[in-house]
């Protein structure tokens, strides 16, 4: 299988592009043959749209599954022992995703998250305040999207603490206890980015906030729902600004099914795949958009999942490549940036295929 241990060894944003697919193109082929051996529902529908599991030459021919398989299918590889069920936020149980984890491609992504986070922020100096109830990482509240989220990020720190209690209820003494203290920590304040907004409404007269340069804040997620109010990435940012004073602001782009392969927003607001990951933008009809600027379905690729054929998959997510290996915050390879979900007949459409 894959050599992990080499691969960890790398800064996350080292190699050039060509580089990085020489790295990635040989390991992406190895799993695609591990889950088509040991994952029936996989092997059926990879030969059901693609005819075989032939030997491609490149990265972006590698076959991919629509995100919407993981909602209709049990796609898990191999039986083991230790295995948790995962499941994607949504308003009815029959839509959900399924994720299947074993230990193994737990521990892959919490290192993952570790490396990508430690590339942007001084783990060490900072703790992290979670915009969250502690409900969250109880019971099969932490096989949520959120709860996933809030357990990978709190492994990181050795402090941290909820803003919220368990009613919702906001934890005023916790927000200015943290921003009156004399430790010379970073303060880390992470939440979905649809929680974090009807945060902001409850202390908006509260005269909360923190000292210049004090706090870091870390959203991702929820975005779908910040459309339904009109809220844009701009008005999201101005009120973080306005309200708590912090404007170290960082988006996230993530899914329950590639989790620990995170794409992080740069300081120059863009998204960048680490070594672990890479994206493709397709076109309605599926062909790679390799031209700039080009808005398409971005379709995600991980070489974390070990326990499910989770590796390369097509979103529901509209994104644009912007550039490779130039972009000004000084990390090599792709970076992009993302445009929330496509529109229902769109994404139906490619779902379709399948």
């Amino acid at each position: 299988m894959i050599n992990y241990q080499k691969i960890f060894k790398l800064d996350p944003y080292s190699l050039n592009q060509r580089k990085k697919q020489e790295l990635l193109l040989p390991n992406f082929k190895k799993l695609n043959y591990f889950h088509y051996k040991n994952c029936e529902s996989y092997r059926k529908i990879i030969d059901k749209v693609y005819g075989e599991l032939d030997n491609k030459k490149k990265l972006k021919d590698l076959p991919f599954i629509h995100v919407s398989l993981f909602k209709k299918f049990e796609l898990k590889t191999k039986q083991v022992k230790d295995l948790k069920i995962f499941k994607s936020s949504g308003t009815s149980n029959n839509l959900l995703s399924k994720i299947s984890i074993d230990k193994t491609t737990s521990l892959l992504q919490a290192r993952a998250l570790n490396k990508i986070f430690s590339n942007f922020f001084n783990i060490k100096k900072t703790k992290i305040l979670f915009v969250d109830t502690p409900n969250v990482l109880i019971g099969s509240s932490l096989y949520s999207a959120r709860g996933a989220a809030v357990n990978g990020f709190k492994q990181m720190f050795k402090n941290y603490e909820f803003l919220l209690d368990n009613k919702n209820s906001v934890q005023i003494k916790n927000i200015k206890k943290n921003i009156n203290s004399d430790s010379n920590e970073k303060i880390v304040i992470f939440g979905f980015t649809s929680l974090i907004w009807d945060f902001l409404k409850k202390i908006k007269k509260k005269n909360i906030k923190f000292k210049k340069g004090q706090a870091i804040l870390i959203h991702g997620g929820g975005w779908k729902r910040m459309e339904n109010k009109s809220v844009s990435k701009k008005i999201f940012n101005d009120s973080i600004k306005d309200i708590l004073n912090i404007t170290d602001i960082h988006n996230y782009y993530g899914m329950i099914e590639q989790t620990g392969s995170i794409f992080f927003e740069c300081e120059k607001g863009y998204f960048h795949p680490s070594i672990f990951s890479e994206i493709f933008i397709r076109d309605k009809n599926l062909s790679n958009l390799s031209q700039m600027r080009k808005r398409g379905l971005i379709q995600s690729l991980s070489i974390l999942p070990n326990s499910y054929p989770g590796h390369n998959i097509l979103t529901e997510d509209l994104g644009e490549l912007c550039g490779i290996d130039d972009c000004k915050c000084g990390r090599k390879g792709k970076y992009f940036l993302i445009f929330g979900r496509a529109p229902k007949t769109e994404a139906r459409g490619c779902s379709d295929v399948y």
